[in-house]
């Protein structure tokens, strides 16, 4: 008995170990801060992601509606901070949360905040404590769109509802308290990218005020080019190049079929027309990076395309309003603060928007954290930042109020 106790021992001892070591180690970067923080978080984040397709295996419910469950129970709650309050507000049909300092002017400047969660997940009620942050570092009242969430309402749904809301701002803000010339946008993840193709939308409409600025915080602005270095390099829990394939393919209305990821994943969801197009030549270009991030080689092209497939996101992936760095033309855009992270899989793309902005003629200020993807997130409850956070709430709050000027 004693003998097949210890054989068993030796099976069940080691199989703890490596569960151990996967869920509680990550190889991060020699140089990146904080790095028990972020291990912790990672760990969290495993441990979620197993309990998930437990649950979806066991037929509770789909992967998205577990993982929106499981996120509202996790991170929403109440706001733990008394100096900013929240009021809930339609603007027409689109769900807004009003975060206002008590500090602030009667009439005061403020910023549309558009949320991340791959335009899946996540909501305003999840991430109160970080636009919160905001309203207070910055002393201006943020204004939090819902937009309805993909894979339910693809492109141009959460758009839309952004654009709807911005609108709504621009014409009645002084109702709100808020100063309607004093209006800027922000958002981090893919409420960088709506932040950004709200911009751009707006830039053309000469009716309304024009926005002061946007700020954008690791932005999602391409799906052209998934063999950036970034996109090959820094693969993290925080954000798997796994994870974008198919966060494209829900917000694009696509299936999520292995083979779609796959040909995403390998650049072969590109009709050749693309690949030869003014889109790959100039828009997104490895001569928009820093010497350090471009390609060493040519990306892998061998795998045989799936026309069909590349076919039907053609026009998509080349629909500024869905992908901002594929505009052709910027030079109307407002003055631009882009925040990017040294280890994400969007950092080459967030500084090639902020070269192209410049060769259009726009005003901007970029920042590249000793961080990974995902550092703005906190949720109301919680009163741990990350030192890239308040970073980046301290170059904010600087960079708006030389807006203001």
């Amino acid at each position: 008995m004693n003998m097949k106790c210890l054989q068993l021992s030796t099976i069940i001892l080691p199989v703890i170990i490596a569960l151990m070591v996967y869920f509680l180690y990550t190889p991060l970067p020699p140089d990146l801060k904080q790095k028990w923080a972020i291990q912790k978080q990672f760990a969290m984040t495993k441990i979620g992601s197993v309990i998930i397709c437990m649950a979806e295996h066991l037929d509770y419910g789909s992967y998205i509606n577990i993982s929106r469950a499981v996120f509202d129970t996790v991170a929403s709650g109440a706001l733990n901070q008394e100096n900013v309050t929240m009021t809930d507000a339609m603007f027409g049909k689109v769900p807004v949360t009003i975060f206002r300092p008590r500090t602030a002017n009667d009439l005061s400047p403020a910023l549309l905040y558009f949320h991340g969660g791959g335009w899946v997940f996540a909501s305003t009620a999840v991430l109160a404590g970080g636009i919160a942050d905001i309203a207070e570092w910055l002393n201006v009242v943020v204004v939090s769109v819902d937009y309805r969430l993909a894979p339910e309402n693809p492109f141009p749904a959460p758009f839309d509802d952004c654009v709807t809301a911005s609108v709504h701002l621009l014409h009645n803000g002084h109702r709100l308290g808020i100063d309607v010339n004093h209006i800027g946008v922000t958002g981090d993840s893919v409420g960088g990218n709506l932040a950004a193709a709200v911009a751009l939308r707006l830039s053309e409409d000469t009716t309304l005020p024009k926005l002061k600025c946007q700020i954008l915080i690791y932005p999602v602005l391409q799906a052209f080019d998934t063999k950036l270095t970034s996109y090959m390099e820094n693969s993290y829990e925080s954000l798997h190049r796994e994870s974008i394939g198919k966060a494209y393919l829900w917000y694009l209305g696509r299936d999520v079929l292995k083979t779609s990821e796959q040909a995403i994943l390998s650049n072969n969801h590109l009709t050749p027309a693309l690949k030869k197009s003014v889109y790959y030549k100039s828009l997104v270009h490895q001569n928009l990076l820093p010497m350090k991030y471009r390609r060493k080689d040519t990306p892998d092209e061998t795998d045989k395309i799936n026309m069909t497939f590349a076919k039907s996101l053609e026009t998509l992936l080349i629909n500024p309003y869905i992908f901002p760095l594929m505009a052709k033309d910027l030079s109307k855009m407002p003055p631009s603060l882009i925040i990017t992270s040294e280890y994400d899989i969007l950092r080459d793309e967030g500084f090639m928007f902020a070269e192209r902005l410049r060769q259009c003629g726009v005003k901007v200020q970029h920042n590249n954290m000793n961080a990974v993807h995902g550092f703005f997130f906190r949720p109301p409850r919680e009163t741990f930042r990350y030192d890239s956070m308040l970073d980046t709430l301290n170059i904010m709050a600087k960079y708006f109020k030389q807006q203001l000027k």
